[in-house]
């Protein structure tokens, strides 16, 4: 994909620490962050493994305490966390689902402690999960939650994060929803059938889906550490949700289908659980009012467009 249109974002330089950077949104935002000339430093647990993907520009180091208090950081992104829409969700995934995610986020906090030179912001990962599931309801970032495991995962990792207001620093809490690229990440699964000419929907496709082009959820993420004045719960998806079926006509006027599957949400609760019946058959209608209020402006405000720049 291009990287002309963040030439807008080239200006002053930035020292960015972060995390989760090897997986499917950081990769992309570690190429871009690459392109505007910023310093990253990025947590992996592999530099052999990491080294062989990633810029060799890119500082890399294994944990924490490698960073001394002297050590000077514009920006924390923090991204880090085990994929939650990989099978069943059991009681063990589940722990490991949480820990992975506020273990490295306590990691931020107690660094930011010791730091002497305190960095501008932290942006954390979140989810819009945080809601939990909605039918057609239009959630902006004071919609109302539903209590379930994913909203409880949010909290209590959005809790960690606030804990760095503490030392002066500004805080994103960035709810990013299904996020489309052209190299894998969810778009590649669920196009999967429609590749050999079924177009799948869910039961009768009313659940609806707060989708995001890649490129502008970095841009996102670009724009918060860019503008001051942002803080608190960040929606990062498109200005324009749609539904499961809408998603899937739309799928289908780029991939050419012949055939229509509507797949029986009881037996995709049998097959995958909580999973199904928090995130996959219920949705969730989220829009972005936070950051558009702030000015952004979308390349890929609807879903038409994403897909016609991102399959080929």
């Amino acid at each position: 994909m291009s990287l002309i249109p963040f030439e807008i974002y080239q200006g002053s330089k930035k020292r960015i620490l972060l995390t989760g950077g090897t997986g499917f949104i950081g990769k992309r935002l570690i190429q871009i962050l690459m392109y505007l000339k910023h310093d990253v430093t990025l947590l992996v647990r592999n530099i052999q493994i990491a080294s062989t993907t990633l810029p060799t520009e890119v500082n890399f180091i294994t944990q924490f305490s490698e960073i001394t208090d002297e050590a000077e950081f514009d920006v924390i992104i923090n991204l880090a966390g085990e994929p939650l829409a990989k099978g069943r969700w059991t009681k063990q995934r589940k722990a490991i689902f949480i820990n992975s995610r506020l273990n490295i986020t306590a990691g931020i906090c107690d660094l930011v402690k010791r730091l002497k030179h305190k960095p501008e912001v932290l942006i954390n990962g979140s989810a819009i999960g945080y809601y939990g599931p909605h039918q057609d309801e239009v959630l902006d970032e004071n919609g109302a939650v539903v209590h379930c495991f994913s909203h409880e995962l949010c909290r209590q990792w959005e809790e960690q994060a606030l804990k760095v207001e503490a030392q002066g620093i500004r805080v994103c809490l960035l709810r990013i929803g299904i996020v489309l690229g052209d190299d894998g990440g969810p778009l590649a699964e669920l196009r999967l059938p429609f590749d050999y000419g079924f177009s799948m929907q869910i039961s009768k496709g009313e659940q609806f889906m707060s989708w995001i082009h890649r490129d502008d959820l970095i841009a996102i993420i670009i724009h918060l550490f860019t503008h001051s004045k942002v803080h608190g719960a960040i929606n990062g998806t498109a200005p324009n949700p749609v539904t499961n079926k809408v998603f899937a006509d739309t799928l289908s006027l780029h991939l050419k289908t012949f055939l229509r599957i509507k797949f029986p949400a009881k037996l995709l609760s049998l097959i995958v659980g909580e999973l199904a019946d928090e995130v996959l058959i219920t949705g969730q209608r989220v829009i972005p009012a936070n950051i558009q209020q702030d000015g952004f402006e979308f390349t890929y405000p609807e879903l038409n467009i994403a897909f016609d720049n991102l399959i080929h």
